[in-house]
């Protein structure tokens, strides 16, 4: 396995350059170039990575080919996984009544599916996540909203709503023009370099996905969000093993030393919907674990 260090990651991405490109400032998108984007991205990973499925991208890093020495390892590690009691905790949670005899359940059969968020919503021209749809179900209810929508139990409770729609795939509809501006601005964080490492979320994910990087595999882009919540065995060693996609967000912003932005705040949101629409197709697979 080939190891590089962090300046020859960015050295890879400029190799790579101009194959998807970082996204022009003049021509708005449309769903019809979205469309485009989605081809585009897609199929740069399948000929990358010609013998992984598009729907096996839900595994994240374990599928890649530069992972293979210690996929075994993960094979074995899922038959009993680490995170099963977390979500059993979060089934009993999510049943739970609140003090007005209420469960989640009397919000979310009103909820869209999982598979479709983030959901634009034109009257607000702003995107409804799942964790914002707890939050809103807990103060709609009379109930204190989670502080904390990173990990621990706002973790829990999203899984146990989106693992009932596990093997459905992905499917955003980003046709009204706001979803699409929102689009925009997602697009434009991911492929954007930022912090002091000058590092963008494709120049680790996108041009160096399957590299190894100080010993960790780089994971690719596509499929990135389908497993989340996630138990990741890094926040496992420092007792808060779960981890809502925006929390990655976070880190990931760390690890190029920029500013982290607020989870469930308009970038991170944004930055998920791109991602999402990326994923188109592929199927949803929460819990999962990575490394």
């Amino acid at each position: 396995m080939h190891n590089l260090s962090l300046a020859a990651v960015a050295a890879a991405a400029l190799t790579a350059g101009t194959l998807l490109g970082v996204p022009g400032k003049a021509a708005a998108d449309t769903p019809e170039s979205v469309a485009q984007d989605i081809a585009a991205f897609q199929g740069y990973f399948k000929e990358r990575f010609p013998e992984v499925a598009l729907e096996e991208y839900n595994d994240g890093v374990n599928v890649l080919p530069q992972y293979a020495e210690r996929r075994e390892n993960w094979v074995l590690l899922m038959e009993f996984p680490p995170y099963e009691e977390h979500v059993e905790k979060g089934r009993e949670e999510w049943s739970t009544p609140f003090a007005n005899g209420k469960t989640f359940d009397d919000c979310a059969k009103d909820w869209p599916p999982a598979n479709v968020y983030p959901v634009y919503v034109a009257e607000s021209d702003d995107l409804r996540t799942i964790v914002g749809d707890i939050n809103a179900c807990l103060e709609a209810n009379g109930e204190e909203p989670l502080k904390n929508v990173n990990n621990g139990k706002m973790a829990r409770l999203v899984i146990a709503y989106k693992e009932r729609f596990n093997g459905e795939p992905v499917n955003v509809d980003v046709s009204h023009p706001g979803a699409v501006k929102w689009y925009e601005k997602g697009k434009e964080f991911y492929w954007t370099k930022r912090g002091q490492l000058n590092f963008s979320c494709a120049d680790c994910h996108v041009h160096s996905a399957g590299q190894s990087v100080r010993g960790d595999v780089l994971s690719a882009g596509l499929g990135h969000t389908t497993g989340f919540p996630v138990y990741r065995t890094k926040w496992a060693l420092g007792g808060k093993p779960l981890g809502t996609i925006h929390r990655r967000y976070g880190g990931c912003n760390r690890q190029v030393r920029a500013s982290s932005f607020s989870s469930q705040g308009p970038e991170y949101k944004a930055l998920e919907l791109y991602e999402a629409v990326m994923n188109t197709g592929i199927p949803l697979k929460v819990p999962s674990q990575r490394q």
